[in-house]
């Protein structure tokens, strides 16, 4: 029996109607989520401001729930002010919603959002995302046009692996955006994450497989510091590409004030990838962009100092220390290792014991390994009296002058192979 036009047309109707209904955004945006279910946390906000006012030209971190849940965010970033107004399990959208009452009051320098995986794990698309991004910048640079915005990449993590590709297309999507843009940042922290499978990292999660682990936080932490150098690092290999087969220098301030490198070591290729500030970890967290490149047939690596510093302990450095070698061996499996020990000078000399110990530790795992060498410079930086001799620093007692890289042109000449 023959269908009636009529029928077949009201079928049609209800059909289209139905694909309409179920389709994703191309025929409708996904309604966000009410941000008065946040009231409460905001308003906490509000009255710890009014009895503890933030002060002023502060590093703002803001967003979900890896924002909330950053206990040792004020020591990892030293002397810098930073406020946190992480409120967990917020959207982007509620980011924006909220932006009048604990960001623009704040005025801050600068801003580190992490939020949409939220957004993703609620059934909003990448561009919706993005969208809310868009949002967020547009509200904050009207009230504070001098501010500096980052976004920092939506992480994976082994809870939401399903959702994998929707991440990568959102950070896609806003690290395209931010480019185009040219004053926005974007931290990606995405690819450290990942293990050598491809899977996210257990270890850098904590029990619940989704929120940032100490470890996780390290990356992170890194990635923010060292992204813009590690970025010219690559510009400057771009035009000059690296020469393999040579000695590479890396780690902290020492390595990048030692601007006689080249003209110290005539007979070597050696290149010089210090990043001031930096500690092991992040030699460790960036090996692949600082060092891989240049194939080098050894290693020099001077860190440790600014770990000590920053209240890690001569165990956390040594154990730094054996993952840079890990690395190493993985990686490079041909190349040497050559560590300089941790120096003493005036500005930390009450670090002392702890650097001591450090580079007992570091000294003594190089012993087992043919593969690796401690150059210890620390006994020929000291004066007769034991301390450190104050004619070979410059004027901060942290950093060296010309006399005291002229010791360690002796001291670490004789391990370059």
């Amino acid at each position: 029996m023959k269908l009636s036009a009529w029928v077949l047309s009201r079928r049609a109707c209800w059909l289209y109607l139905a694909a309409w209904l179920t389709a994703p955004t191309a025929f409708a945006a996904t309604k966000p989520a009410d941000p008065a279910r946040f009231e409460k946390a905001i308003a906490a906000y509000e009255a710890e401001d009014k009895t503890n006012a933030p002060p002023k030209d502060t590093t703002l971190f803001y967003g979900a729930s890896n924002i909330r849940l950053w206990k040792s965010l004020p020591q990892r970033f030293g002397k810098a002010k930073v406020i946190n107004r992480g409120f967990g399990g917020s959207q982007l959208s509620d980011c924006v919603h909220f932006a009048d009452r604990v960001v623009i009051p704040y005025a801050p320098k600068q801003i580190y959002l992490n939020a949409g995986g939220n957004d993703l794990h609620a059934g909003r698309t990448p561009e919706e995302v993005l969208a809310e991004f868009q949002a967020f910048v547009t509200k904050v640079r009207r009230a504070l046009p001098e501010t500096k915005i980052s976004y920092l990449s939506i992480p994976t993590s082994p809870s939401r692996w399903s959702e994998v590709e929707q991440v990568r297309k959102a950070n896609e999507l806003i690290a395209d955006y931010a480019k185009t843009d040219g004053k926005l940042g974007f931290i990606n922290f995405f690819p450290h994450l990942l293990g050598d499978d491809g899977q996210p990292r257990a270890e850098l999660f904590v029990a619940d497989k989704l929120h940032f682990s100490e470890a996780g936080y390290d990356i992170v932490t890194s990635c923010i510091k060292w992204q813009s150098a590690m970025d010219a690092f690559a510009k400057s290999d771009a035009s000059n590409p690296p020469v393999k087969g040579g000695i590479v220098f890396v780690g902290s301030s020492s390595i990048v004030r030692w601007k006689t490198l080249e003209q110290d070591f005539p007979e070597h290729k050696v290149v010089n990838r210090g990043f001031g500030g930096s500690e092991l970890f992040d030699s460790v967290n960036y090996f692949d962009r600082a060092v891989l490149p240049h194939q080098p047939r050894q290693i020099v690596l001077y860190a440790g100092g600014n770990d000590i510093n920053a209240g890690k302990t001569p165990e956390r450095v040594f154990s730094d220390f054996k993952a840079f070698v890990a690395l190493v061996k993985k990686k490079l499996p041909q190349t040497r290792v050559a560590c300089i020990s941790i120096a003493g000078n005036p500005a930390r000399w009450k670090q002392v014991d702890q650097v001591r110990e450090a580079n007992r530790l570091i000294e003594e795992f190089t012993k087992t390994d043919s593969q690796l060498a401690f150059i210890n410079v620390f006994p020929h930086m000291m004066g007769p009296d034991g301390t450190p001799k104050p004619d070979i620093f410059v004027e901060d007692k942290l950093h060296m002058n010309a006399k005291g890289y002229a010791i360690w042109k002796e001291v670490v000449g004789p391990y370059l192979k």
